[in-house]
């Protein structure tokens, strides 16, 4: 691999930063009984928790400063775009093909008509965003979790799930460019739109009263959501979650894990 898909690696990581089976958290948020790697996932989270906060936060708060909200906009429209063909693929292999045909017309409009996904043109065709991965597949497919692990960079994550970072790769358009050059100035601006659309979802993280039990659980419920393929409802996703205090801010309170 070169070294503009070695950035492809490192930018299909840091997109996933922080993402969305369900757990059983003890009292004062102890550990789940698929967390035995705690001691270790812990310091990676805190160490991941400060990259944000001490890196990619300050790069978004100039990032949101010099560019306008449109051209925000439609840089994460594009990544998002480019995130379908992962996704689509993954709801083929679970055998839900309405969502998989859903996610390829969604993608080949957004390309063709969005001019490579500048413009949500199939949202207003009621083609909807997706999400799913590879994890959610085997979930499916009926593979236990295995314990739950904190990735350098790439945030919650379980041994189930790694094997889905190839395929993520793979499926990313990007990984094609013929050019290192493009590849790295996607990474990089990947990594730039990563740290402002996961803005939201850190703050929430940060005002739970425990952090790495919120993370944890709003990850491993989300999970089990994409499983099930949406039958569990929102007041079941939000159990256990060690929400902060009704007095959160209202941006705080109104993001979603």
């Amino acid at each position: 691999m070169n070294l503009g898909r070695t950035a492809i690696v490192l930018g299909c990581a840091a997109m996933l930063c922080l993402s969305g089976c369900a757990t059983v958290q003890g009292p004062n948020g102890q550990s789940s009984s698929n967390d035995p790697l705690e001691p270790i996932n812990k310091p990676i989270f805190n160490a991941n928790l400060w990259l944000f906060r001490n890196v990619l936060g300050p790069v978004n708060q100039g990032y949101e400063a010099v560019t306008p909200k449109f051209f925000r906009t439609s840089v994460s429209n594009v990544f998002a775009n480019a995130d379908m063909p992962y996704v689509f693929v993954n709801d083929f292999l679970q055998g839900r093909v309405q969502l998989g045909m859903s996610g390829l017309s969604r993608f080949l409009v957004n390309t063709i008509f969005g001019l490579g996904g500048i413009f949500d043109v199939a949202n207003k065709l009621d083609l909807p965003k997706q999400s799913n991965n590879f994890g959610v597949t085997l979930g499916v497919w009926g593979v236990p979790q295995g314990p739950y692990l904190v990735l350098p960079f790439y945030g919650p994550s379980s041994l189930r799930n790694l094997p889905g970072l190839a395929l993520a790769i793979y499926t990313a358009p990007p990984y094609y460019f013929p050019s290192s050059n493009a590849q790295w100035a996607w990474s990089g601006m990947g990594i730039i739109n990563t740290g402002h659309v996961d803005a939201p979802q850190v703050r929430m993280v940060e005002d739970a009263v425990n952090p790495y039990v919120f993370a944890r659980n709003a990850w491993e419920q989300h999970e089990q959501f994409l499983i099930d393929g949406g039958k569990v409802n929102k007041s079941q996703l939000l159990e256990g979650l060690d929400l902060p205090p009704a007095t959160a801010t209202t941006d705080s309170a109104a993001a979603t894990p």
